[in-house]
């Protein structure tokens, strides 16, 4: 959204992919009705208190797990998980990936790249100045509803494909139903599935 809110990393996490498909998605991800929750970091929400950061728009289970209830703005926490949505890490290295069920974000996974480069960098930063963030987060991670192992990897700086057996490594506890349908997307958009959009590239 072009009125969002701000991490603790003072950036937005807008990116020009997200903002093109907002007219599909009715940017589903600021809605929580197939279950999902935001992660903070180890860490965020005392870095967000010291920051004066609002944090009225969410409700904390604990300091590591909110539920949103109205989009952010400016002066407003946005988690830093939202800012790398629809990618999450998945290995410590932050080299492997979640991503969003296509269902619920039409962005193509060819477009998430420099994203993936981005959450890449910004992990590895969390994890220096938090040891032990990756581990924590991963672990987290495997209750998040409606993510999927992401089809691509990092590898020595190239953006590779994953196998098979890397990505059922990757598999999590918690799919959407092979009929979900999300209810805040604004079209009937068709041929989108779990792993992959109209816009993909075989």
């Amino acid at each position: 959204m072009a009125n969002t809110g701000e991490t603790i990393l003072n950036n937005t996490g807008t990116f020009p992919a997200c903002a093109k498909r907002q007219s599909i998605c009715g940017y589903a991800c600021c809605k929580f009705g197939s279950g999902n929750w935001i992660m903070l970091l180890p860490g965020e929400y005392e870095q967000a208190q010291q920051q004066n950061l609002k944090r009225d728009h969410l409700t904390f289970d604990n300091p590591s797990h909110a539920i949103c209830h109205s989009p952010c703005h400016k002066g407003d926490l946005k988690p830093i998980d939202c800012s790398w949505y629809p990618l999450f890490p998945a290995n410590i290295e932050a080299t492997q990936f979640l991503v969003a069920d296509h269902r619920k974000c039409p962005i193509p996974n060819t477009e998430l790249f420099d994203k993936m480069r981005e959450v890449h960098a910004a992990a590895l930063l969390w994890e220096q100045n938090n040891p032990g963030s990756l581990e924590q987060i991963i672990t987290l991670s495997k209750d998040f509803v409606g993510y999927m192992p992401f089809p691509y990897k990092i590898e020595n700086n190239d953006i590779l494909l994953m196998n098979d057996e890397e990505l059922k490594e990757l598999m999590i506890n918690n799919s959407l139903p092979a009929n979900y349908v999300c209810q805040e997307w604004l079209i009937d958009a068709q041929g989108y599935s779990a792993t992959g959009t109209p816009d993909d590239k075989e």
